[in-house]
């Protein structure tokens, strides 16, 4: 998996570095995938709003929720929309396996408690803002001032501001798990995401996925 990941990424920053200005298929598979992930993220968000919580981690599991819309409507506006519908249809396969894959479902029923199941959840949600990255893979000559770049950079920005707290509430949680079963549930995490992040990059520079 790692030679696998090392040579995929390869490939992905080769092929970012040919395009002056991602075409409009690329643009959109990127786009589709990023709402789908923030999209979950923020439907199971926003059952923070009805639950009694503490101040600190509802201020920012709320702050997260309302980024996450708001980033997700400025990277579709600032999209260059493909019109190829097979464009459309990988995208629409790539985010049923991202439900299916990271069993989102399940985070979205009941009521929210300090249990495994919310520990997985902010496990699932670190490796999102962790794993998907987009920037370093880009060429250093890459023109950032586009409307699409920019909004990329200005997600990932958000992204390691949040990471910041992510760590601390995964540390500090006070939760029944001994240390060795929350580090597997983190790095079981990392590895869906970062499956379905390989897929992604592949699919784009045509590299057969594993």
């Amino acid at each position: 998996m790692a030679d696998r990941s090392i040579e995929i990424r390869q490939r992905a920053m080769e092929y970012f570095k040919q395009q002056q200005e991602l075409s409009p298929d690329a643009q959109t598979r990127l786009c589709l995938f990023l709402q789908g992930v923030k999209s979950i993220n923020a439907t199971i968000l926003a059952r923070v709003e009805f639950q009694p919580m503490e101040w600190v981690p509802y201020k920012f599991l709320h702050s997260q929720c309302f980024k996450e819309v708001e980033l997700t409507t400025l990277l579709g506006k600032s999209t260059a929309w493909s019109s190829n519908p097979m464009v459309f249809l990988a995208a629409t396969q790539l985010n049923l396996a991202l439900w299916q894959e990271t069993s989102a479902a399940r985070f979205m029923g009941g009521m929210l408690k300090v249990d495994r199941n919310f520990y997985e959840y902010l496990a699932l949600s670190h490796a999102f803002l962790s794993v998907i990255r987009i920037l370093p893979l880009l060429s250093v000559q890459t023109n950032l001032n586009t409307p699409f770049f920019s909004t990329l950079k200005e997600i990932e920005e958000e992204n390691g501001r949040q990471i910041q707290t992510q760590i601390r509430l995964l540390k500090d949680m006070a939760i029944d798990l001994p240390m060795e079963e929350k580090e597997n549930i983190i790095e079981s995490q990392r590895q869906i995401v970062e499956k379905l992040f390989l897929r992604l990059l592949a699919e784009i520079t045509e590299i057969p996925a594993a």
